[in-house]
C-alpha cells in the first residue's frame, strides 16, 4: 500500500478544509450518494454528515499500476473492464465534459435543467449522466440559493407594497376640498377634482388601516399550518395572486363604497400574513448555517424595499394625469409578474431544484440532520413542539423584542407620510421622496448588519445579538424621544433628519432578535416567525388605534405624546431582550427530541456525528459512479 501511505501524508489541511466545506470526494464510502440513496457525505443510518476524527485522513483511491497506463490502449482496456462507469482516477469528474463534445454537453445539460425548472420537474428527475457535470451546467454556478433568496425578497416586497399603496394614496384620493364646498353642486365638485365619498373620516381611515391587520390575524396560523404541510411554493404563490387581484380591485371598490374597500383591505392582509413565516421557511431550508445572517438581512429587507418602490411612485402617479388608480394597477401587474416567476423557479427544498448541484446541496444541508436525515428521516419527528417552545425564555425574549420592534416599524410604515405631510407640511411630491430616503438607507444598513454579524468572530454570538438589537431598537426609541422634544414648526429640517435616522437605524435588527429566532428555533423557525407575524398584526391594529385616540387631528402636541409612548416601548422591550437573549438552539430542536403517541415529548439518546470508517476497511478500488 505505498500509494495510500503517500496520499495520507499529503496536505491533510486541504482534505479537512474540503470536508468542512461540504465537499466529499467520490471515493469516500459515504460520498457516492447514488450508490446508497442519500446525499454525499451523509451517514446512511442517521442522515448526519460524516466527519473524520482528528488526525485521520481518508485516503484517495489509487488505481492499480497495470490500469494506470496513460496510453490510449490502456484507457480502452480499463473502460472495457468497468463499462460506462469508468472514470480515470486522476481526473476531476467535473472536468469530464471537455473536448469537442464537452461544450455541447454542458449546453444541453444547462438547457435541460432550465426546461425542467419551468416545467415543474424536481432534481430527482434529472438524467443521471448529467448529474455531476459541475457548476458549469448552470449560469449561476453553485449560487442557486441566492437566486431563490432574491426572487423571494422581491415577492415579499410586492406583498407589502400592495398594502402600502393606500397608506399614501389616501392623501390624494379625494382631491383638494374647495373652500366653498357647501355652496357647490355634485357636478361642480367633480369638475374641481374633489370626491367627498373618498374623503374618509379619521375613524374610516383608521378602520382601513386596521383592516389589513384583521385579515392577517385571521389567516396567520392557518396559513402557517398550510405552509408546513404544502410548502412555500404553492402557499405563497397563491397568496401572491390573491394580493394582486385585491390590489387591482381597490379602485373599483373605492368607487363602489366604503364596505367594499374595507373587504379588499382585509384580503390584502391575508396575503401579508404569510410573509414572515415564508421568510423563516426559506432561511431554514435554503441558507447554510454560516449564512443565516445575510439571508435574514436580505429577506427582511422587504420592509424597506417596499416603501422605496411604492412611496416615490405613488407620489408621481397621484399628481400625474393617470391619477391615483394607476398606483394600484401598476402594483397589481408587478405582483403577477413576480409571483409567476416565483412559482416557476422556486422549490420547497434545495434537493428538489433541477439547477442545484450536489456541491451546493451539501453546503446548504450541512449540519441540518434534523431536517434532512436520509434513510433515517422517518425516525425524526417534524412536529412542532409547541409547549416546549413557549416554555423557553429565549423564545419570549424574541417575542417581546418583536412587539417593540413592530410598534416602531408600523408607526414608520403607516404614518411617516402622514407626519411629513400633516405635521411638517411638506407637499405630496416631496412627501413621497422623503418617505423613501430612510428605507434606502435602512436597506444598506441591513446588508452591513447581516454580513458583519456572520463574519465577526471575536465577539460571542449572544453579545452580538445584544449589541445589534441595542443599535436598532435602543437607538430608534432614543430618536423618537428626541423627535418628541423638537419643535416641528421652527425646526422642520431637524425633525425630518431625526425622523429618517430613527427609521433607518432599525436595519440593525437583522443581527438582533431576527437572527436569534433562527439560531434558537432552527428547523421550527417558521413557527417562531408565525408568532412574530402575529405580533406584527397586533401592532398593525394597535398603532392606528393609538393614533386615532391620541392624535386624530395630527397636531404637533399630540404627535409628541405618540412618539414618547413608542420610544418608551422600544427601550423597555429592548432591555428585556438583552437580559434573556440566547444564541444557542433550543433543546427541542435537536435530533434527540421526539413526540410520543400521546402528543407529549420525550428525550432519547442523541445521534452523534458519525466518525469516518477505519482506514483499513476502505476499499481502494475505484468506486462505480452512476
Amino acid at each position: 500500500m505505498p500509494e495510500i501511505d503517500a496520499e495520507k501524508n499529503e496536505q491533510p489541511t486541504q482534505q479537512e478544509q474540503q470536508q468542512e466545506n461540504g465537499e466529499v470526494h467520490s471515493d469516500h464510502p459515504a460520498a457516492n450518494g447514488k450508490a446508497i440513496g442519500i446525499l454525499e457525505g451523509m451517514d446512511p443510518e442517521t442522515g448526519n454528515y460524516i466527519r473524520p476524527p482528528p488526525g485521520v485522513i481518508i485516503p484517495k483511491i489509487v488505481e492499480p499500476q497495470e490500469d494506470s497506463e496513460k496510453d490510449e490502449d490502456g484507457h480502452k482496456a480499463r473502460k472495457k473492464k468497468l463499462g460506462s462507469n469508468y472514470i480515470p482516477a486522476q481526473l476531476d469528474p467535473n472536468q469530464l465534459t471537455t473536448g469537442s463534445d464537452g461544450g455541447k454537453k454542458l449546453k444541453r445539460g444547462w438547457s435541460k435543467r432550465v426546461i425542467s425548472t419551468i416545467s415543474n420537474k424536481s432534481r430527482q428527475d434529472e438524467d443521471e449522466e448529467e448529474e455531476d457535470d459541475g457548476a458549469n451546467n448552470c449560469i449561476f454556478g453553485n449560487q442557486i440559493r441566492f437566486t431563490i433568496m432574491i426572487i423571494s425578497t422581491l415577492c415579499l416586497s410586492s406583498i407589502l407594497s400592495n398594502i402600502l399603496t393606500f397608506n399614501f394614496t389616501f392623501i390624494c384620493m379625494a382631491g383638494d376640498k374647495p373652500e366653498n364646498f357647501s355652496n357647490m353642486t355634485e357636478a361642480q365638485w367633480l369638475a374641481a377634482g374633489y370626491n367627498p365619498d373618498l374623503d374618509y373620516s379619521s375613524a374610516q381611515r383608521s378602520a382601513l388601516f386596521m383592516a389589513v391587520a384583521v385579515g392577517a390575524l385571521l389567516a396567520v396560523f392557518p396559513l402557517t399550518v398550510a405552509l408546513n404541510k404544502f410548502g412555500s411554493r404553492s402557499v405563497f404563490g397563491i397568496l401572491g395572486y390573491v394580493s394582486a387581484i385585491s390590489t387591482y380591485l381597490i379602485p373599483i371598490s373605492a368607487n363602489t363604497g366604503f364596505v367594499a374597500m374595507l373587504i379588499m383591505r382585509i384580503i390584502q392582509g391575508v396575503g401579508f400574513s404569510a410573509c414572515l413565516p415564508v421568510m423563516g421557511s426559506i432561511t431554514s431550508h435554503w441558507s447554510t448555517l454560516k449564512q443565516n445572517g445575510i439571508f435574514i438581512a436580505i429577506l427582511s429587507s422587504f420592509l424597506q424595499i417596499a416603501p422605496i418602490f411604492t412611496m416615490p411612485i405613488s407620489g408621481e402617479l397621484c399628481t400625474s394625469e393617470l391619477g391615483w388608480p394607476a398606483v394600484y394597477y401598476l402594483h397589481g401587474t408587478v405582483s403577477v409578474v413576480l409571483f409567476t416567476l416565483f412559482i416557476l423557479y422556486h422549490r420547497n427544498s434545495p434537493n428538489k431544484h433541477p439547477l442545484m448541484q450536489r456541491k451546493e446541496i451539501s453546503k446548504v444541508l450541512f449540519g441540518k440532520g434534523s431536517i434532512y436525515s436520509g434513510p433515517g428521516r422517518q425516525k425524526k419527528s417534524r412536529k412542532v413542539p409547541y409547549a416546549a417552545m413557549y416554555r423557553d425564555k429565549a423564545i419570549w425574549a424574541i417575542l417581546v423584542a418583536a412587539f417593540g420592534n413592530f410598534m416602531g416599524t408600523q408607526l414608520s410604515l403607516q404614518f411617516m407620510p402622514t407626519y411629513i405631510n400633516k405635521v411638517l407640511f411638506l407637499p405630496i411630491e416631496q412627501t413621497g421622496m422623503a418617505s423613501a430616503i430612510s428605507p434606502i438607507i435602512m436597506f444598506f444598513i441591513k446588508l452591513i448588519a447581516g454580513q458583519s454579524s456572520d463574519r465577526i468572530t471575536f465577539i460571542s454570538d449572544e453579545m452580538k445579538l445584544r449589541i445589534y438589537n441595542c443599535l436598532s431598537m435602543g437607538l430608534m426609541g432614543t430618536f423618537f424621544i428626541i423627535l418628541a422634544l423638537l419643535d416641528p414648526v421652527n425646526q422642520k429640517s431637524l425633525c425630518l433628519v431625526v425622523l429618517i435616522m430613527s427609521t433607518c437605524i432599525l436595519g440593525f435588527n437583522s443581527g438582533g432578535f431576527f437572527k436569534s429566532s433562527q439560531m434558537v428555533s432552527r428547523q421550527h423557525s417558521h413557527f417562531t416567525l408565525a408568532n412574530i407575524s402575529f405580533l406584527n398584526c397586533v401592532c398593525m391594529l394597535l398603532v392606528p388605534l393609538l393614533n386615532e385616540v391620541i392624535a386624530p387631528e395630527n397636531t404637533p402636541e399630540t404627535w409628541a405624546i405618540v412618539l414618547w409612548i413608542h420610544g418608551i416601548i422600544l427601550l423597555a422591550t429592548n432591555a428585556f431582550f438583552c437580559v434573556l437573549a440566547s444564541a444557542k438552539p433550543g433543546s427541542w430542536t435537536m435530533d434527540s427530541w421526539k413526540h410520543n403517541d400521546r402528543g407529549g415529548a420525550g428525550r432519547v439518546k442523541r445521534n452523534k456525528i458519525a466518525p469516518a470508517p477505519d482506514v483499513k476497511q476502505i476499499d481502494t478500488t475505484a468506486p462505480e459512479l452512476h
